[in-house]
């Protein structure tokens, strides 16, 4: 698994565990141990970049999954779901990294997290948000 699939993975934990106990995101990074899980020090900043891009954009992020569903609201999204979208959206748009890059590491993440029928639905969804904005 490369440094930031590793990372991405990390950080979807952790915003999921801030949702469940109420601690911060940096707090939950520190309760699962960062630097143990992620010994690679540019892969950290990387992801507290990530972190700090879905939180400070978090409106703007969800008005644009908002958008792209289709017959579909937020408020039927699973918790993981709404989270891989955010934080997908947040790294294409406010890290510039590439839609390919993006979308597939969110499916996979999907997959992992949910199973396949969810990754379909968050390749579509991301490919409305990222690609065809």
């Amino acid at each position: 698994m490369g440094l930031r699939t590793r990372g991405r993975k990390f950080l979807l934990q952790c915003r999921y565990a801030a949702e469940a106990n109420g601690e911060s995101i940096p707090e939950n990074m520190e309760l699962m141990q960062m630097s143990t899980r992620i010994p690679d020090p540019d892969t950290r900043v990387w992801i507290k970049e990530l972190a700090r891009a879905v939180d400070k954009n978090r409106e703007e992020i969800d008005s644009l999954i908002e958008n792209s569903l289709v017959n579909w609201s937020m408020s039927r999204l699973t918790p993981i779901t709404k989270l891989i979208l955010e934080q997908a959206t947040a790294e294409k748009n406010y890290l510039s990294i590439p839609a390919p890059v993006v979308i597939k590491e969110a499916v996979r993440l999907a997959i992992e997290f949910e199973g396949p029928k969810t990754g379909s639905f968050v390749n579509g969804v991301l490919d409305k948000i990222l690609i065809r904005q």
